[in-house]
């Protein structure tokens, strides 16, 4: 097939920032925003950390609508692509995210019970949604455009993706399938004038769906920020034996690793970093490039179901490992069919076009059978699951015949917090940490060089905290230990290039943290900080040094006994919380339970919601930050 040739623009980077990609009208303070990763969890905290910003207000407006950047990973990439996106068809913002309720101890069961129409939670309380679900339409997605377009299947390496797509994206009018190959077929940008500059240079991509950042399409909603949604693609590195993980962010603008990771080259060989390119060309093949526009040639443009669907790439090992089991052993696939088959009847209605409905329900029904399982579904290779793309650095525009290999943004640094900080014009962040590990006090901390430990420290945080002040994740017998002591695992050294701030500040963070919430587990207060930290050089990330500090609020999920008590005179409430906290460790649900009830959301929501908005009315936290 003989693909046209494209114009896509070249952006180089250092510096970068905000307003030479998109200027939002308002935005006092120049507040970032970061939403963690973590799953369902991540997804229904952060939802209601929104909630709560566009509750609190300042200079006449809610903070919500004045923040600057938006950086989100996995979880918090599939609450956030499609607010930032959402149409004009789709649901209000106040619908999407629900509305801050200020008497949260009368609530009901039955309100608990409910998300409203057009609610971010709404595609996670399908049982289809559990890793066993997701799984499960995988594989009837595989096999279904296998039959329908021999000559042009869906690729495993897609399938991830695509059933993230179909359940979130789709949900909101997001998602315009080519039905003949299963594949995506939109692309996104930033504004209609961005898009312009890109359909006049190509006129081949006029008629192609494209979806722009919300406010940009309907004026009754919050304005957006510049949205930055965070992957992973892996790097080869002289004297390390195994793979690293290069920052990949795709903004609205340009898709690309914006710093210059030393000595990391991409499959090709090619140097990684030095910039991105319009967001529509990342996964192109180069041809040449004059000045700051390259031609390229692609089969399709890269699209919101990529980078919501690669930002949370993480679970599609634990699909892998499923469709592996179902592969050894049919009978059970066929088993599991036939417990969910009413649900995957109604989700092939919901999300699979019409002249696909009767050979998928044929699918399903050859499946049930056990005789039948082997030969009604070929399973995909599940090695191949993992997100591949072909893509070319553009500090280094060559041939790349070879596609590179893409992982979870969060598998790099899951805050989101080093590529934001890569926008010199954010003078402070909002950083919430959505995580499945409870803040507690642990046996060991910073050693004090002694063989004690740094009065303060010996507190448990999540994983992605330590790194960014250059310490190893938390080990209950050598405590925080700095990457340049040496001894990391192969794991742990995934992590170890997003140090922004100095070693020297960790204690302040450990210690601060767990006085702020109350010195106490379980704590009573929100685990809320604010910090001022100087920002160092990471390369890595392309961050540069800043000459003065900059305000992080750090924001922890950690259950406050002080939100509970509003439900002293609400027995089944009450009781609810208290079960939720014995069986599940709420609000630490597991990352792995991707699907959670409605009941579980609505918890999350109001709990995250409050916890922002007690804050501030104590203190001006969050609002002091939007100063004019």
């Amino acid at each position: 097939m003989t693909m046209p040739s494209l114009s896509a623009a070249v952006v180089a980077t250092p510096p970068l920032t905000v307003g030479q990609l998109y200027t939002p009208a308002s935005t006092p303070g120049n507040v970032g925003l970061c939403l963690s990763g973590g799953g369902t969890r991540a997804c229904c905290a952060g939802m209601g950390q929104l909630r709560a910003l566009a509750a609190i207000e300042a200079n006449g407006t809610s903070l919500l609508a004045q923040i600057k950047a938006l950086s989100t990973v996995s979880g918090g990439s599939w609450l956030c692509v499609p607010y930032q996106y959402m149409p004009k068809a789709g649901p209000a913002d106040a619908a999407y995210l629900g509305t801050y309720d200020a008497d949260q101890g009368a609530l009901t069961l039955t309100d608990l019970a409910t998300l409203p129409t057009g609610n971010a939670g709404n595609p996670m309380t399908s049982i289809l949604f559990s890793l066993e679900g997701i799984a499960g339409t995988a594989v009837l997605l595989y096999e279904l455009f296998l039959k329908s377009s021999p000559n042009n299947p869906l690729p495993p390496n897609m399938l991830w993706q695509m059933v993230m797509g179909f359940n979130i994206l789709d949900s909101y009018n997001l998602l315009d399938l080519n039905f003949s190959g299963g594949q995506p077929q939109d692309m996104f940008s930033a504004t209609a004038e961005s898009l312009q500059a890109i359909t006049s240079a190509n006129t081949s991509l006029a008629a192609e769906t494209a979806y722009l950042f919300a406010d940009q399409v309907d004026s009754s909603r919050t304005q957006r920020p510049l949205h930055i949604c965070n992957l992973s693609m892996f790097v080869n590195v002289s004297d390390v034996s195994f793979k690293l993980l290069a920052p990949v962010q795709s903004n609205g603008i340009m898709t690309g690793v914006v710093g210059a990771p030393a000595s990391a080259t991409d499959a090709n060989g090619l140097a990684v970093g030095g910039g991105g390119v319009e967001s529509f060309a990342f996964n192109s093949t180069f041809v040449s490039q004059s000045g700051t526009t390259a031609n390229v040639t692609q089969t399709r443009q890269w699209s919101l179901t990529d980078i919501m669907g690669t930002s949370s790439a993480a679970f599609a090992e634990t699909v892998q490992n499923q469709i592996q089991q179902w592969e050894a052993n049919p009978l059970l696939f066929a088993k599991w069919l036939l417990a969910e088959g009413e649900a995957v009847l109604k989700w092939i209605e919901s999300h699979l076009p019409a002249e696909l409905h009767e050979t998928a329900q044929a699918l399903v029904a050859r499946g049930k059978q056990a005789s039948n399982a082997n030969s009604a579904f070929t399973f995909p290779n599940p090695q191949e699951l993992v997100p591949e793309y072909p893509a070319w650095p553009a500090g280094a525009g060559a041939a790349n015949p070879t596609p590179n290999t893409f992982a979870d943004g969060g598998s790099l640094e899951n805050t989101g917090l080093a590529s934001l900080l890569a926008f010199t014009d954010i003078d402070s962040v909002i950083v919430c940490i959505n995580s499945e590990t409870a803040m507690v006090a642990g046996n060991a901390g910073i050693s004090n060089g002694n063989g004690g430990w740094i009065s303060g420290t010996q507190i448990v945080v999540d994983d992605a905290v330590p790194p960014l002040f250059g310490y190893q994740p938390y080990d209950d017998t050598t405590g925080y230990v700095l990457y340049s002591a040496g001894g990391a695992s192969p794991e742990n050294q995934l992590f170890g290039q997003s140090q922004v701030f100095a070693s020297s500040e960790f204690a302040g963070f450990l210690s601060g943290l767990w006085a702020a919430a109350g010195s106490a587990a379980p704590a009573a207060q929100p685990a809320i900080l604010s910090q001022s930290l100087s920002v160092q050089a990471n390369t890595w990330f392309g961050v540069a040094a800043r000459s003065k500090p900059i305000t992080v609020v750090w924001v922890y999920l950690n259950f406050a006994s002080d939100w509970s008590a509003q439900f002293a005179n609400n027995q089944p409430v009450q009781s609810l919380v208290a079960s939720e906290l014995s069986t599940n460790q709420f609000p630490h649900y597991n990352t792995l339970t991707t699907q959670l009830s409605a009941t579980q959301i609505n918890l999350l929501a109001h709990f995250t919601s409050w916890s922002l908005v007690t804050a501030d009315q104590n203190s001006s936290v969050f609002s002091s930050l939007f100063a004019t």
